[in-house]
């Protein structure tokens, strides 16, 4: 930043103290102790704000707070993400800012498609259409406060051509005018307010980008105290514009968390010979917990045994990989979580529940009916009704003594023993899933007792092998495990050598 913005950065920085948080050491329970330092002082509850980088992290954060404080959720208006901050700040409604929709009818304006959809935590189109690629390269050059024609010679994709992405940046500037609409990038753009606030708490730091940094900055200027806290060894979204050389330039006292109370000794050990890989980073020593816990290296992902009651995080680094990890869970007969559903949630499921529920003289809804009788070799027609009990089907007599496995259409034998097999291994269709199965960008935050982590590489992150974010991403994924860590050897000659 320059001029003021510089003038306004270095005036703010010299009453901030940083926090280095390494992977399980407290960083969200020593920002909370400020919190009820701040609030034991007679600091109200409305004058401290929490921002940070992700949805999740602000919500913890706020959920916490209302809990350990005991106040209620309006008390803690700025427990927010730097977007939702700048939504309330400008006074937006929802019908105000661009959606999925709105950049599909956009794509079919310019003949461009949109494959993949827009996520509100990084700002970004995450697909691979000509769409997404010329999304990408605007949001990039906006939150890295550079013009498109240098961004796109940073991101040097040579199935994008320079006109295309300036045509799409002159349509979505005319897209928006003509509609009244504003994107989440305008909205940290047009943030030029001071919050009324004392205490600024700037949470995950290492992952915001310059535009971001701007506006945190704006948004603390009356804040007589000012923490940032974060982790550059675990900064992993640069593609996505963040800057950790913001982060790294920092100027204020720093405060290194010394101990992990998740990650035992020999992740710890392992941890560490990745992260001095990274060249450009805070050097930082943190101890591990007592345990020792375990590491195991395995030729196949199939020799690991996901029985028993213990949490489960089974990641990859490129999202292609996650089918041979989804695969093994349903050999084995286990519910997975992945991409936001369980492996049991679906319309067939839900009929097996409704029907479980029905021989247990249970009532069902109506929906929940007419999505029974959809899978069920059952000829009904049903009355209108509130609600349901197997009575009210029309089934004969001894239909309650039929078991769904017998009755059920429509069902690829597959999907129909693996149903079988999570009934035998005592899974519910409706417990969320102990086991998660994600890349490592989706699991960052996360933890889990067991981690497995296979060590193929794509073709994108073996070209930046022995980079500093490559690095950490790597590290990010180690640091998830706080009993046990399996690693499967390559199936090919792109991986990470751990």
């Amino acid at each position: 930043m320059n001029g003021s913005s510089g003038n306004l950065e270095r005036k703010t920085m010299s009453r901030v103290q940083i926090i280095l948080g390494p992977p399980g050491t407290g960083k969200t329970t020593k920002l909370l102790n400020i919190v009820e330092r701040s609030l034991k002082k007679g600091v109200p509850p409305e004058r401290i704000a929490y921002l940070a980088f992700t949805r999740k992290a602000a919500s913890e954060a706020q959920e916490r707070a209302m809990v350990q404080f005991g106040f209620d959720e309006s008390r803690f208006p700025y427990f927010r993400t730097l977007h939702s901050l700048a939504f309330k700040v400008l006074g937006l409604q929802r019908d105000e800012v661009m959606t999925n929709e709105h950049y599909r009818k956009l794509g079919k304006i310019l003949g461009v498609e949109f494959k993949g959809i827009y996520d509100e935590d990084i700002g970004m189109h995450t697909g691979y259409g000509l769409g997404d690629k010329c999304s990408r390269v605007e949001s990039l050059a906006r939150v890295g406060l550079r013009s498109i024609e240098k961004q796109h010679r940073i991101v040097n994709q040579h199935d994008l051509t320079l006109h295309a992405a300036i045509q799409y940046d002159n349509c979505l500037k005319t897209y928006k005018r003509e509609n009244g609409l504003l994107d989440f990038t305008d909205m940290l753009e047009q943030f030029g307010s001071s919050l009324p606030i004392d205490i600024c708490i700037i949470d995950e730091a290492q992952d915001l980008s310059s535009l971001q940094y701007r506006m945190a900055i704006m948004a603390s200027k009356e804040a007589s105290e000012i923490y940032i806290a974060g982790d550059d060894d675990q900064a992993i979204f640069g593609w996505a514009g963040a800057d950790v050389n913001k982060f790294l330039n920092l100027k204020g006292e720093k405060i290194i968390l010394p101990k992990s109370y998740r990650i035992p000794r020999s992740v710890h050990m392992l941890a560490n010979d990745v992260v001095n890989r990274i060249k450009n980073r805070y050097v930082k020593q943190w101890s591990p917990k007592a345990e020792e816990g375990t590491v195991e290296y395995v030729s196949d992902e199939q020799q690991i045994d996901f029985k028993g009651t213990g949490t489960w995080l089974c990641m990859a680094r490129s999202k292609y990989l996650l089918n041979r990890l989804k695969q093994s869970v349903r050999q084995q007969g286990y519910a997975y979580y992945y991409n936001g559903r369980s492996s049991l949630e679906s319309d067939e499921t839900r009929a097996i529940t409704s029907w479980e529920r029905l021989r247990k003289n249970i009532d069902i809804t109506m929906h929940e009916a007419r999505n029974l009788i959809k899978f069920f070799n059952f000829n009904v027609k049903l009355e209108k009704k509130d609600s349901y009990r197997i009575n009210d089907l029309g089934l004969p007599d001894d239909a309650s003594a039929l078991d769904w496995m017998s009755i059920l259409k429509n069902l690829p034998a597959d999907e129909r023993e693996y149903l079988r097999s999570c009934l035998r291994n005592g899974e519910k269709f409706t417990d969320k899933p102990r086991i998660t199965i994600s890349t490592i960008h989706q699991s960052k935050g996360g933890e889990a007792d067991n981690v497995v982590l296979l060590t193929d590489m794509g073709k994108l992150s073996w070209d930046n092998l022995g980079s500093d974010e490559e690095n950490r991403v790597w590290y990010v994924a180690l640091t998830r495990a706080k009993e046990s860590l399996f690693l499967v050897r390559p199936r090919g000659l792109r991986y990470f050598s751990i």
